[in-house]
C-alpha cells in the first residue's frame, strides 16, 4: 500500500476527529455520572461504583501484549478494527438491562462483566491506535492537532451529556427511571455506531518495519523501557500523576447524587461548563506545548489540577442553589485544566518514547497508567468505606477529596527529573509564560488565519504591543510574506520582541534575501542590539540602495560593540557617499569611538552642512578636546545652520577664550533653535548648561516663577540679583546683564555685553545665583 499523501492524511485525521467526537459522546452516556446513577439505582454501594472504574483500568495491562501483537502487523487499521467493534458491541446489552426483570445483584454483575470485557477489547488495541495517530501527525503539530481534536470531542460529549441529563430527569419525575436509563444508553450506542462509521472511513497506514518475535522474547523486550534511564522518570511521574487523578474514582458524582441530592440536569450543566472550559483553553495548551514542550505545561497544569477538587469542599446538603452555582462555575476552571492534562499527558508519552520502538514505550506507559488507574480508585473506595464508620457521609467524601488534592500536588515534584527533548527548563518556561496574555494569543490566532495583508499587519502590531513572546515564530514567518508591507510590520514587531529567535530570523533575512530586505529589517537589528548581527550589517554598508546603506550604519552604531568601529570609520571616509558618511559619523558618536578622531576632524572641514553637524555632535559627545583648534579654524567659514552646532561643540571642548567666537555666531543666527544652541555652548563653558537649558524650555509665568525661585534660594540678601531680575522682567535685558556682570563670578561673561544676543540673561543669571 502506498503511503498517503498530505491531503489524504489530513482527510484521515478529520475522520479520526469525528471518530473521537462520537466516541466521547458514547463514553459520556455509558460511563461517568450516568453509570454511577444507574449503579445507585440498582442499589450498588461505593465499592460497586469504584469497581466499575477499577476493573477496566486494571485490564490496561493488556496493552502490553496488545502492543507486542500489534507491532508485528503491517496494517494499523486491520489490527485496531476488531477491538474497536467489540468494545462498542458489548455496551449494546446495556440498552435493555434497565428493563430486564432480574435481581439487582445479577444486573450489577452482568454490567460489570460487559464493562470489563469491553474495556479489555479496546485496551488491547489502544497502543496501536495511538501509534497510528502519532505516525500521522508530525511532532511539531501534535499540540495543535490533538488540542483541536480534544476540543471538538469535548464539545460533542458535553452536548450529548447535557441533553440526556434533561431527558433522564424528565423520566425520573414521571416515575420511569428505568426507561430513562434505557433511552440514555440507547442514544449512547447510536453515537457508538456513528463513531465506528467514521473509523471505517480512516485511511489505513502500513507499518514500515513490522517487528515479529516469539511471545516470550517480545515480553522480555518490554523490559527495555523500564531499563531506559531517560524513560523511567516519565513512568514514575505518570504513575503518581494518575493516582492523584483517579483516586476519588466516581466519588464526585456519588457525592453529588447521594449527599447533595443534585438532579442530573445540574450535574450535566456542570459537565457542560467543564466542557466549555476545556474547549476554550485546549487549543491554547496545545499551542504552549508545541512551543515550550509538554513538561513545563504539565507542571503548571498539575498545580491547577490539585486545586480543582476545592470547589466540592464548599458544597453542603440542603444548599441547592449555592451548590449549583459553585459547581457550574467551578467546573469552567476544572475543564480548562483537565483539557490541558489530557492533551499533554499523552503527548509527553509520545515525545519521550524512542521513535524506533514507540509502540512498546506507549504500551508500557499506558499499561502502567491503567494498572495504577485501576488500583487507585479501589484505594479511594476503601478509604471512603472506612471513613463512613467514623464520619458523616458528606464529611467522609470531603476528606477523600482533600487527600486527592494532596496527591495531585505531590505529582509536581515527580515531574522535575523528567527530561523532554526540545522543551524549555521549567524556570525559563515559567518566566516566559508570565508574558502570556489573552490579547496576544488572540492576535496570533488572527495572524495565523488572516489572508489579507492589512489585517495581517494589524495582527502583527497587536501581538507586538502585547509583548506576546510566543508570537515570535508566527511573526518570523511573516518575514517571508509576499507583501512588502507585512514584511515591514514583521520586522518592526520582532524588534519590539527582541528575543534570540528574532535576531536569528532577521539575520537570515539579511543574508539570504538581500534583494527583498526592507529598511525596517535593518533598523530592527539595530534596535535589538545583538552583536551577532554585525557581519550581516557590515555587508549592507555596500548595499546598492542608499537608504539601506544608511540604515546599516545606524544599526551598527546601536550594536554597542567595538568590532563595528573600523567598518564605520571606513564608511565615514567614503568621499562619494555623503549620506553614508553622515550616518556613519552618527553611529560612531553613538558608539563613543575615540578611534574616529581623524575622520571626525576631516568632516569638520567638509562643505556639506549635514556632515559638519554630525562631526560637531561627535566632538561634543565624545569629548575630542584635540579638535578645538579645528573648530576655531573653521567656525564662521560657511555661514550656514551647521555653525550653531559647531559653536556648541567648541563650547564642549574649548575654554573661556572661545566665548566671543561662540557669541559672534549666536549674533548672526536668525533661528531661535540655532541661537539657543550657541548660548548652551557658552553655558557649558561656565558650567550652567542644565539650568540654562531648563530656563530655555519654559516661558511666560512659568519662567518668571523659576527665576524668582532661584533668586530666593540663592540671592535673598543681594539686591543686585533682584534688581537684575526686575530689569529683565521689564524688557531691559542689557541692563539686567550689566547688573549681573558686576558680580565677580560673572566677569567671564563680559563679552555678552558686546553682542546683541537675545536670552543671554538666561545664561548669566544661573551663574550669578548658583555661584553664590
Amino acid at each position: 500500500m502506498e503511503p498517503p499523501n498530505r491531503l489524504q492524511t489530513l482527510r484521515t485525521l478529520r475522520f479520526a476527529t469525528l471518530d473521537a467526537a462520537f466516541a466521547t459522546a458514547f463514553a459520556t452516556l455509558v460511563t461517568g455520572a450516568f453509570l454511577v446513577g444507574f449503579v445507585r439505582y440498582l442499589g450498588g454501594s461505593d465499592a460497586w461504583v469504584n469497581l466499575l472504574v477499577a476493573l477496566p483500568s486494571m485490564l490496561g495491562v493488556l496493552q502490553i501484549p496488545g502492543a507486542i501483537w500489534g507491532r508485528g502487523v503491517e496494517s494499523y487499521k486491520r489490527f485496531v478494527l476488531p477491538g474497536a467493534l467489540i468494545w462498542r458491541l458489548l455496551y449494546l446489552p446495556l440498552v435493555a438491562l434497565p428493563l430486564l426483570p432480574l435481581p439487582d445483584t445479577w444486573r450489577l454483575t452482568f454490567l460489570a462483566v460487559c464493562v470489563s470485557l469491553a474495556g479489555a477489547a479496546v485496551l488491547l488495541v489502544n497502543p496501536i491506535y495511538n501509534d497510528w495517530l502519532a505516525e500521522l501527525v508530525p511532532p511539531s503539530s501534535r499540540g495543535w492537532y490533538f488540542g483541536r481534536r480534544q476540543m471538538i470531542a469535548t464539545a460533542v460529549g458535553a452536548l450529548a451529556g447535557t441533553l440526556m441529563g434533561l431527558v433522564l430527569d424528565a423520566f425520573e419525575r414521571s416515575g420511569n427511571e428505568a426507561l430513562g436509563y434505557s433511552v440514555v444508553f440507547g442514544v449512547g450506542w447510536v453515537c457508538a455506531v456513528a463513531s465506528f462509521t467514521m473509523f471505517l472511513f480512516m485511511r489505513d497506514l502500513t507499518r514500515e518495519r513490522p517487528i515479529r518475535m516469539p511471545l516470550k522474547r517480545a515480553i522480555v523486550s518490554f523490559v527495555g523501557p523500564l531499563k531506559d534511564h531517560g524513560f523511567r522518570p516519565v513512568l514514575g511521574f505518570l504513575a503518581v500523576f494518575v493516582i492523584g487523578q483517579v483516586f476519588p474514582g466516581n466519588l464526585f458524582s456519588a457525592f453529588a447524587l447521594e449527599s447533595l441530592k443534585m438532579p442530573f440536569t445540574v450535574i450535566q450543566f456542570a459537565a457542560a461548563t467543564h466542557a466549555l472550559g476545556s474547549i476554550a483553553l485546549t487549543p491554547f495548551w496545545g499551542y504552549l506545548a508545541d512551543r515550550y514542550g509538554n513538561r513545563p505545561v504539565l507542571a503548571l497544569l498539575s498545580i491547577g489540577l490539585a486545586f480543582s477538587p476545592l470547589m466540592w469542599l464548599f458544597c453542603f446538603p440542603g444548599r441547592d442553589v449555592a451548590n449549583a452555582a459553585i459547581l457550574i462555575s467551578g467546573h469552567v476552571f476544572s475543564g480548562a485544566v483537565w483539557g490541558g492534562v489530557a492533551l499533554c499527558q499523552l503527548n509527553l508519552l509520545f515525545a519521550t518514547a524512542k521513535t524506533e520502538d514507540r509502540a512498546t514505550y506507549i504500551g508500557v506507559g499506558l499499561a502502567l497508567q491503567a494498572i495504577v488507574g485501576g488500583l487507585a480508585p479501589l484505594a479511594g473506595a476503601a478509604t471512603m468505606e472506612f471513613l463512613r464508620g467514623v464520619l458523616s457521609a458528606p464529611d467522609a467524601y470531603k476528606v477523600v477529596f482533600s487527600v486527592t488534592m494532596g496527591l495531585r500536588f505531590t505529582s509536581v515534584f515527580f515531574l522535575l527529573p523528567v527530561r523532554e527533548e526540545g522543551s524549555l527548563r521549567l524556570r525559563e518556561a515559567f518566566r516566559q509564560l508570565k508574558q502570556v496574555n489573552p490579547a496576544g494569543f488572540r492576535a496570533v490566532k488572527r495572524l495565523a488565519r488572516s489572508t489579507d495583508p492589512s489585517r495581517r499587519g494589524d495582527a502583527i502590531r497587536s501581538a507586538a504591543k502585547s509583548r506576546f513572546t510566543l508570537a515570535v515564530d508566527e511573526i518570523a514567518k511573516s518575514l517571508h510574506d509576499p507583501s512588502p508591507s507585512v514584511r515591514r510590520e514583521a520586522a518592526l514587531a520582532l524588534a519590539t520582541m527582541g528575543t534570540e529567535r528574532a535576531v536569528v530570523e532577521l539575520v537570515h533575512q539579511l543574508t539570504e534575501h538581500q534583494d527583498l530586505v526592507e529598511e525596517e529589517t535593518i533598523e530592527a537589528l539595530g534596535q535589538i542590539g545583538d552583536p551577532r548581527a554585525l557581519e550581516s550589517l557590515v555587508l549592507h554598508l555596500q548595499n546598492p540602495r542608499s537608504n539601506l546603506r544608511r540604515a546599516a550604519a545606524k544599526a551598527l552604531g546601536k550594536l554597542g560593540c567595538k568590532e563595528a568601529e573600523q567598518p564605520l570609520i571606513s564608511a565615514a571616509s567614503d568621499p562619494n557617499d555623503a549620506d553614508l558618511r553622515r550616518s556613519s559619523l552618527q553611529a560612531l558618536r553613538v558608539l563613543g569611538s575615540t578611534a574616529a578622531i581623524d575622520v571626525v576632524a576631516e568632516a569638520l572641514r567638509d562643505p556639506y552642512p549635514s556632515l559638519r553637524i554630525a562631526a560637531a555632535e561627535a566632538v561634543a559627545e565624545i569629548g575630542f578636546r584635540e579638535l578645538a583648534s579645528v573648530l576655531r579654524e573653521t567656525l564662521g567659514r560657511h555661514g550656514d545652520e551647521a555653525e550653531s552646532e559647531m559653536a556648541y561643540a567648541l563650547g564642549a571642548v574649548g575654554d573661556e577664550g572661545d566665548i566671543p567666537r561662540i557669541l559672534g555666531i549666536a549674533a548672526q543666527c536668525r533661528s531661535v533653535i540655532t541661537r539657543r544652541r550657541c548660548l548652551l555652548g557658552v553655558a557649558r563653558i561656565v558650567g550652567v548648561e542644565s539650568t540654562a537649558y531648563r530656563l530655555f524650555m519654559t516661558e511666560g509665568f512659568e519662567r518668571d516663577a523659576a527665576l524668582l525661585s532661584m533668586a530666593s534660594s540663592g540671592g535673598r540678601r543681594d539686591p543686585s540679583v533682584r534688581a537684575a531680575l526686575d530689569h529683565f522682567s521689564s524688557g531691559d535685558e542689557k541692563g539686567a546683564l550689566r547688573l549681573l556682570l558686576r558680580r565677580p563670578q560673572c566677569k567671564v561673561l563680559k563679552p555678552l555685553l558686546d553682542y546683541e544676543v537675545e536670552e543671554s540673561f538666561l545664561v548669566a543669571y544661573p551663574l550669578a545665583v548658583e555661584a553664590r
